[in-house]
């Protein structure tokens, strides 16, 4: 029933609490501000008592009553929508992994016995309820490698992740190798079967067969590929990738605010590489910090500048307005100058590799 003040109410039903013999009324309450109250309600006096609320976004709450395994269940619809429920003698509030919804009833079919019809936008939705008593909604997005860590923009709530793989080819070099084998194959064949050879190097070339089904091409040791990718959680998107050359990985990642920046309170991502790694035994020829700024409200990142260092960048971390990083045993702090980071102080006593 709908009440004043934006107030929309809907009796919750008898539901058993805690494997408990007696049920339990319950009045659950949607405000207008977007708040969901909920509260026992006693069935002989209709005294309010253990009243409880949770927000659950930024519109309006809608309350409908659907079936959820034999018992009432309350489905709240706001700018997300929520399932208010009991599952395995335990009370769940837990948010749906769907569209944002209109109106919603209980519906039962064949198919469907225990399913939700409802409205999004100007379409009519009917939904099967799964995975409940579940504690994480999660969304899986694809990757090119292997994510290695992340920061988050506080501002913009963007991600800006690294993915780093090891015995792998980046793109250019994949391309470069598919045309040297290509003229390999020409080169290769005698006279009589060189037009031969060329259709085949030719539909060789223009083959195209997706990683995911047939894997990719082994590099060897030595071999690396990496990228910076910023992801928009909220939009479920990429919003840029940025790639680095062949046998340039990247292992380290932070978000840092520097004290003597031209423009006070500006946000920098600093990325470490390592360049020509190889595992064993350990060894490579050099490494670089990469200083970025984020530009278009944190959906892009511009390049500041590079600095060059004699060792893997396994750790960054802000410190107190400049930068702390572990270049290999090596722990050394810069700060941030107009044509590279500027090493301030060092200390060469750690005896272990610094992660």
């Amino acid at each position: 029933s709908t009440g004043s003040s934006g107030i929309n109410a809907e009796y919750g039903g008898q539901q058993e609490e805690g494997g408990a013999s007696s049920s339990t009324m319950f009045l659950n309450i949607g405000l207008s501000i977007g708040v969901l109250t909920r509260t026992v309600m006693d069935t002989v006096t209709g005294e309010l008592s253990d009243t409880r609320t949770r927000y659950l976004g930024t519109r309006a709450v809608k309350l409908f009553r659907i079936p959820v395994h034999g018992v009432d269940a309350v489905l709240a619809i706001s700018s997300r929508t929520w399932l208010s429920y009991f599952y395995q003698s335990r009370f769940h509030l837990s948010p749906l992994s769907y569209d944002t919804l209109e109106y919603a009833c209980g519906f039962s079919s064949e198919q469907c016995t225990q399913g939700v019809v409802a409205i999004s936008t100007n379409t009519l939705r009917i939904l099967a309820l799964e995975k409940l008593g579940a504690v994480f909604n999660q969304v899986t997005m694809p990757l090119k490698y292997t994510p290695r860590k992340f920061v988050i923009d506080e501002e913009s709530s963007n991600m800006i992740l690294i993915e780093t793989d090891h015995n792998t080819f980046t793109e250019n070099s994949k391309n470069q190798r598919k045309q040297q084998i290509a003229e390999e194959m020409v080169e290769t064949a005698d006279d009589e079967s060189k037009m031969e050879a060329a259709k085949l190097a030719e539909q060789f070339l223009s083959e195209d067969l997706p990683e995911e089904t047939f894997s990719s091409p082994k590099a060897g040791n030595g071999m690396w590929a990496s990228q910076i990718r910023i992801l928009s959680p909220i939009k479920q998107e990429t919003l840029e990738i940025i790639k680095f050359e062949q046998n340039e990985a990247a292992f380290s990642i932070c978000v840092c605010q520097f004290n003597n920046s031209p423009v006070p309170g500006l946000t920098y991502i600093v990325v470490g590489t390592s360049r020509d790694l190889s595992l064993a035994p350990r060894q490579c020829s050099g490494g670089f910090l990469y200083t970025y700024r984020l530009v278009d409200d944190g959906s892009h990142m511009e390049l500041v500048h590079k600095t060059p260092v004699d060792d893997v960048p396994t750790a960054l971390c802000p410190f107190q307005g400049r930068l702390l990083v572990g270049v290999g045993k090596l722990l050394r702090i810069y700060d941030l100058g107009k044509k590279k980071l500027l090493r301030k102080c060092e200390n060469k006593h750690i005896p272990n590799l610094i992660v």
